[in-house]
């Protein structure tokens, strides 16, 4: 059974996502400052190891995530913000109504690049892949810059890139550390309990799941998991029922985007005799808070720190 159109945008999102380190460094002379002390003209190195160099503070910005549109939105600059990758950009509502710049490539995850330089965007924000159609647009003079979380202190990383990069410097600080002190307050709920053991479900079918070096299980340990797959040799591996019967999660957690309830879950074939799922312990989590590295993520650190421990957050 072929995986539908959303589901391999889906898995190639977070494939992407768990793909680059961060590297974003500031490296060029500074000459002109803007509002917040960011100084332009201000040149960074990508996540790609790319560098780029901005004039002045972006005033036309397109975003090819619909993690980068969370972050332009929470650092007050929707209103420069001229075109997004397509209907996943949901968040917050004003992001539908920009448009759409999506929707080329085999699998309509790439941008239409006609689109794209019609807008006249003075800043391209992305995440790791696709370099042809990269190199498509840096040739007709638009600027892309790639951003890449791989882990949660990643993603406060990029959070403060962006907001060097837009200049707005001073929110993206603010932002952070209101970001981390909840974090904090969330780990420390957890950390006198003993890990889970869990296994969190990505898609299915197939079944598919998260290896040790996603954005993902970085989460899943942060929230006091110890998952089944935390050995897998892949980023995202298929994973069988019979290995989960034998390996017997304490805690199914399923990604909303999986299109599961819990009793859904519990009807599938021979899911039933997985550990977890008899004893009731199917949690759905929201996968747009475990897999867009932005503003919400901690939102989403919560969720899957409740399901695994209730009674720390009664």
């Amino acid at each position: 059974m072929r995986p539908h159109r959303a589901a391999v945008a889906l898995i190639l999102a977070l494939t992407l996502v768990g793909c680059a380190g961060s590297s974003a460094t500031r490296s060029a002379p500074l000459t002109s400052s803007s509002a917040s002390g960011t100084a332009f003209p201000l040149t960074m190195r990508d996540d790609d190891g790319v560098s780029v160099t901005l004039q002045a503070p972006p005033r036309r910005i397109v975003t090819f995530a619909p993690s980068a549109t969370e972050i332009v939105f929470a650092l007050g600059l929707g209103d420069r913000l001229v075109g997004v990758s397509g209907p996943y950009d949901d968040y917050p509502p004003a992001a539908k109504r920009i448009e759409e710049v999506g929707g080329a490539g085999d699998f309509g995850v790439d941008p239409n690049i006609e689109k794209v330089v019609a807008l006249r965007p003075d800043l391209f924000l992305t995440i790791e892949g696709g370099d042809q159609w990269k190199a498509r647009l840096r040739a007709l003079g638009v600027p892309v810059f790639t951003i890449n979380s791989t882990s949660l202190e990643d993603t406060f990383h990029d959070i403060e890139t962006v907001g060097r990069l837009t200049g707005t410097e001073e929110a993206a600080r603010a932002l952070v550390a209101r970001l981390r002190a909840r974090d904090e307050a969330i780990e420390a709920k957890v950390a006198g309990e003993p890990p889970v053991s869990c296994f969190f479900e990505v898609y299915y079918p197939p079944l598919t799941t998260v290896g040790p070096h996603t954005f993902i299980a970085d989460l899943l340990r942060r929230a006091g998991c110890r998952s089944v797959s935390e050995h897998a040799r892949s980023d995202y591996p298929q994973w069988s029922v019979d290995d989960l019967v034998r390996e017997a999660p304490e805690v199914y957690l399923v990604s909303s985007e999986s299109g599961a309830s819990a009793s859904a879950v519990a009807r599938r074939p021979g899911f039933d005799a997985i550990a977890a799922i008899a004893r009731g312990n199917v949690r759905v989590i929201d996968s747009d808070l475990v897999s867009r590295p932005g503003p919400r993520i901690v939102d989403g650190l919560r969720a899957l720190a409740r399901a695994l421990h209730p009674d720390a957050f009664a």
